[in-house]
């Protein structure tokens, strides 16, 4: 009887093992070395031990994501270590989602597996842009997760309009979730959502030839509390009206330099021309072409969930490869949205797999173990395609700063008073990826501005510079060349066409050793410390000196492409070139601090 049972729900079984497959996959990548990953290093952890410390993060980002994370952070006592576990679990969640957003689809279908739902559950947590997102784009990733779970309530609301308090009330709570975790992905979420209870209102009164009222004061009463939220984010943290406003005016700039910002030149239309992914798009178009043909429930005027779901998918898609091929917009914003072709792919492609299943059925009814035997082929075949393009990225993952420059860090902490260094003064880096290291570990206000700004504004602070000595620094790759196979949604080992791109999405260079990895000791020794704290603390200044750049605008994650003091075309990582800063220190600066990573000078 227990083995009839554990054979009937095969299924549970198999998608649990996805999710901790996952998040066994993610600790592994995450954990390699014990620092903070990617171009921002402790960016997240500067904002999380901040809310430790005062209760609000130091960033004018949305702040959902650095609250989420504190949880992982206070229990396991290490910044480094709690965001990888918290964000680990977070990404691996979203197997669940996935799995009933594709298992939606089977209603009224004769398919006895559930093999397609769980494949879209692996499809959307092993992918090579599922861990560039995880090791870059944090608050991205977010976003992802709680834009998957907005489709299914948003969807099971129209489904089931008196059920109205329960899944309205969980979708509106999810959306505005969405709206304070990143700002890409909650417009995305605001037009997806307002895209549906649209569709659906218009198809209601079309159906039965009247104004459906009930359906236009809930489109009332969404964007009013959509634009409420939006305003309270504004209000709270105004520079993300100044960030979105610049995100439409680059939206409408065309350029034909790539970004550094966003790197990899695989960020390209190309991943969306496969044999899969466009069977998976034909297949949901054929969906919703029938789901307008369909009567609808005339006394609950409910639209089936198939006919949503679908217009969801073919909206998400048409804005994705929209804006990633429009000559319109700027290039570092093409490949921010190419970036997130993972979401439809893990939901399309699945759903060609069950149009295959559904056919099988018909033409032979009588054969399933065949049928499930070549479907369950097929699924495999696309999952390891995956996750042999996803490897492709981990080396390129690890921390941007080495062994030796943090511990030199943790050395000139230890000896401010020794190397004469005014604690309260301002320390200026030629770009925000130092900056973040150097303000969590020394605690001090961080500048990347223009010296005679920074002078004016500051005119009784003591002004020094740091900079790198190691210049062993290199842009770290994953795999350089990506075999594209349309027959497969990404790529395989063994058959395809070649193209000589990087997987990295992070564009400013990961300061790692030649071989385009991170130092051994990074992994189970970190030098002078390993507790994922600053070494003495927050310090004095930086983390609550509201003039500090490094908490106000255009510092925070993704800010380069805001226009702040990110990266710049042509620089490596942004802010005042390398020769600008020399040429300060030629001029200007005293040596009063020399290590193997970095050195420290006196701007007088």
């Amino acid at each position: 009887m227990f083995t009839n049972k554990i054979k009937e729900k095969w299924w549970i079984i198999t998608l649990f093992s996805i999710f901790i497959f996952s998040f066994i996959l993610d600790m592994y990548v995450l954990t390699r070395y014990n620092f903070s990953y990617g171009m921002d290093g402790p960016f997240y952890d500067l904002q999380v031990l901040n809310i430790l410390k005062t209760g609000i993060p130091a960033s004018n980002d949305p702040p959902l994501v650095y609250y989420i994370l504190t949880p992982f952070v206070l229990v396991s006592g290490n910044s480094f270590f709690g965001i990888k576990i918290g964000m680990a679990l977070i990404g691996s969640l979203m197997t669940f989602p996935a799995f009933l957003l594709t298992e939606m689809f089977s209603e009224k279908r004769d398919i006895g597996s559930k093999i397609p739902a769980l494949l879209s559950a692996f499809l959307i947590t092993v992918n090579v842009f599922y861990f560039q997102l995880i090791g870059d784009f944090m608050q991205n990733l977010v976003g992802v997760f709680f834009l998957l779970i907005l489709i299914y309530f948003a969807v099971k609301w129209m489904q089931n309009p008196e059920e109205w308090k329960k899944y309205g009330t969980l979708a509106i709570v999810i959306l505005l979730c969405n709206i304070f975790t990143h700002i890409y992905t909650g417009i995305l979420a605001v037009i997806l959502f307002i895209s549906i209870l649209l569709f659906n209102w218009v198809l209601i009164s079309y159906k039965t030839g009247k104004v459906e009222r009930k359906g236009l004061k809930i489109l009332g009463i969404v964007s009013i509390l959509v634009i409420g939220g939006l305003a309270v984010l504004f209000a709270v943290y105004p520079y993300m009206f100044s960030k979105f406003t610049t995100v439409l005016s680059f939206m409408n700039n065309s350029s034909t330099t790539s970004s550094n910002l966003t790197g990899g030149n695989f960020m390209s239309p190309v991943i969306f021309l496969t044999v899969p992914f466009i069977l998976g798009v034909i297949v949901t178009i054929h969906i919703f072409y029938n789901g307008l043909k369909e009567k609808i429930n005339v006394e609950m005027k409910a639209i089936s969930r198939k006919t949503l779901l679908s217009w969801a998918y073919l909206v998400l898609t048409v804005i994705l490869i929209g804006l990633s091929v429009a000559p319109s917009v700027d290039s570092q914003y093409k490949s921010r949205f190419i970036e997130l072709a993972f979401v439809p792919i893990a939901l399309m492609v699945p759903l060609g797999l069950k149009s295959i299943e559904n056919w099988l059925s018909k033409r032979y009814p009588s054969k399933r173990s065949l049928k499930l035997g070549l479907i369950s082929l097929i699924a495999v075949i696309f999952a390891v395609s995956s996750f042999y393009t996803a490897t492709g990225e981990f080396s390129g993952m690890g921390p941007s700063i080495t062994s030796d420059q943090y511990n030199n860090l943790v050395s000139l902490k230890e000896n401010l008073t020794a190397n004469n260094i005014d604690t309260d003064g301002i320390i200026l880096v030629n770009d925000y990826h130092t900056g973040y290291w150097v303000e969590y570990v020394l605690g001090m206000q961080v500048e990347t501005g223009n010296l005679s700004e920074i002078q004016k504004e500051y005119p009784n602070r003591t002004i020094y510079a740091v900079t790198l000595t190691q210049n062993s620094q290199s842009q770290s790759k994953g795999n350089s060349e990506y075999s594209w196979n349309p027959m497969l949604p990404y790529s395989f080992p063994f058959v395809g066409w070649n193209f000589d791109n990087s997987f990295n999405s992070t564009g400013g260079q990961k300061q790692l050793s030649q071989s385009g990895s991170p130092p051994g000791d990074f992994g189970n020794a970190t030098g002078q410390n390993k507790s994922g704290t600053p070494p003495t603390g927050l310090g004095n200044r930086g983390q609550n000196d509201k003039n500090s750049p490094f908490n106000a605008a255009g510092t925070g994650p993704d800010n380069a492409a805001g226009g702040g003091n990110g990266p710049n075309n042509g620089g490596s990582s942004g802010g005042m070139s390398n020769q600008n800063l020399n040429q300060i220190i030629s001029n200007y600066g005293t040596l009063i601090f020399s290590g193997s990573g970095f050195k420290i000078y006196k701007i007088s």
